[in-house]
């Protein structure tokens, strides 16, 4: 006896199924749960891993996009070496200078900075005035969000108007006080400079 439509298309449905239950499982199905679970915990543990990598190198391609721009055109601050006494170009409006660090001692509650400030143009400049940053030198090989902004949070920053005249074609001595300081919070100090009076030969 034919089989109606309906029948035959139960029986196929029936088959199908059976066929799909007796298929032989994967090999990746075959492995027991814990070696699955093992695998997916060191997958984890790598891509924290590379997470953590690149955020150390973000971190530090802001820093150096920051340094480069400020080379690009003009050197508008600098970053100041107190263990040498090299010196470094310093960008103002009004001109350049080269800043060397000569002594730094204790003062107070904190230290006080000798700079030897070369004009090496034939122009004279009155009342400089300066801005300093200072803080710990932050390690980035132990780089966190967390930590990265709490190290920025913790920077210091001064502002200072000097009577000092700048002369022309010579080095000239200017004392500049940080406090409070420590002496771990001197690894990262920066420096820039403004000069408003600018003072030329009359002919």
């Amino acid at each position: 006896m034919a089989l109606k439509p309906v029948t035959l298309a139960v029986c196929l449905l029936i088959s199908g199924s059976l066929n799909s239950q007796t298929t032989r499982p994967s090999a990746r199905s075959q492995l027991p749960a814990s070696q699955i679970h093992k695998r997916l915990v060191d997958l984890e543990i790598d891509l924290e891993a590379l997470q953590q990598k690149v955020d150390v190198l973000q971190a530090e391609l802001e820093i150096a996009k920051s340094t480069i721009q400020g080379k690009q055109d003009r050197q508008n601050f600098i970053a100041l070496n107190l263990t040498e006494h090299t010196f470094q170009r310093l960008d103002t409006d009004a001109g350049f200078f080269l800043i060397s660090v000569k002594d730094v001692v204790p003062y107070l509650t904190g230290y006080k900075l000798h700079l030897a400030v070369g004009n090496p143009l034939s122009a004279r400049y009155s009342s400089p005035h300066l801005k300093v940053r200072w803080g710990k030198l932050y390690d980035y090989s132990h780089y966190t969000e967390a930590s990265f902004n709490e190290w920025k949070e913790g920077i210091q920053e001064k502002e200072v108007s000097l009577t000092d005249v700048l002369d022309a074609g010579t080095w000239n001595n200017i004392e500049l006080i940080l406090t409070p300081a420590t002496s771990e919070q001197l690894g990262f100090v920066t420096l820039s400079m403004g000069t408003d009076t600018v003072k030329l030969a009359v002919p």
